[in-house]
């Protein structure tokens, strides 16, 4: 039986509230991927949390922790991975729980994504080395909209026009996370709602990059979210413009 575990993310945390399992971020975005990997024959397995590192509370967790990972499992995280968000200084940035199975998953991540912030995104030269959009800027308030881009050579950047309304989404499903086996699938908007819009995206349009490795890039023009809808049924007015689509052997 194949398993895929939950890889998620603790939410923000008031001054002195301790991180707990059940506050975790972008619950809905991947419950939008359990339907699709249940029809592949995937069960659910393991919450895997992890909480901000603090080496006085608690101490960084080995391999040893993850043996119940078994080669043919899948490692699931709907959350943008934290790769470089001490070094950014971004107000809006996660911290790592620095464990070992977190370090290989973002090892496995920096082949396609050279730089992984909340205010940055920088694509690897493997997969956007003739991208004109390889080098991506984020606004951090009042949403997540993709505000200026540029090539991986060269400094000028292309500013989007105010109202324009991108925002970016990210799909990775590899085969293999160093030292573990398992695959990986990581799917990621830069903020909560745009997390979830391209998670939605994936089960209803594009499930079958569950079933290859593949890396993708789509442009999606949200606008504004509807702040009295009960279901995701107005996602299916979007229409995503695929930037990249890597095929990874």
């Amino acid at each position: 039986m194949r398993h895929f575990h939950r890889f998620a993310y603790s939410a923000a945390m008031r001054d002195g509230e301790e991180p707990s399992p059940f506050k975790i971020r972008d619950g809905a975005a991947f419950s939008e991927l359990t339907a699709p990997l249940v029809e592949l024959g995937f069960r659910y397995g393991q919450l895997i949390y992890n909480p901000p590192f603090h080496p006085e509370k608690r101490p960084r967790l080995g391999a040893e922790f993850f043996r119940f990972i078994k080669p043919n499992d899948l490692i699931v995280l709907a959350t943008r991975p934290p790769i470089d968000d001490l070094t950014h200084g971004d107000k809006k940035r996660m911290l790592k729980s620095c464990t070992h199975l977190e370090e290989k998953i973002f090892t496995e991540c920096k082949n396609y994504l050279a730089i992984c912030a909340r205010s940055h995104i920088q694509l690897s030269e493997s997969v956007a080395a003739n991208f004109d959009r390889a080098d991506l800027d984020f606004q951090q308030h009042k949403g997540a909209r993709l505000r200026s881009y540029r090539p991986l050579t060269g400094n000028k950047r292309t500013r989007i026009p105010k109202g324009t309304d991108l925002s970016i989404g990210f799909f990775l499903h590899t085969k293999s996370i160093p030292e573990y086996g398992c695959g990986l699938v990581v799917s990621f908007g830069m903020g909560g709602w745009e997390t979830l819009v391209w998670n939605r995206m994936i089960r209803t349009r594009f499930s079958d990059w569950l079933r290859k490795p593949i890396f993708v890039v789509a442009e999606m023009a949200i606008g504004n979210f509807p702040q009295k809808s009960a279901t995701l049924d107005f996602v299916d007015q979007i229409k995503p413009n695929i930037l990249v689509k890597h095929s990874i052997r």
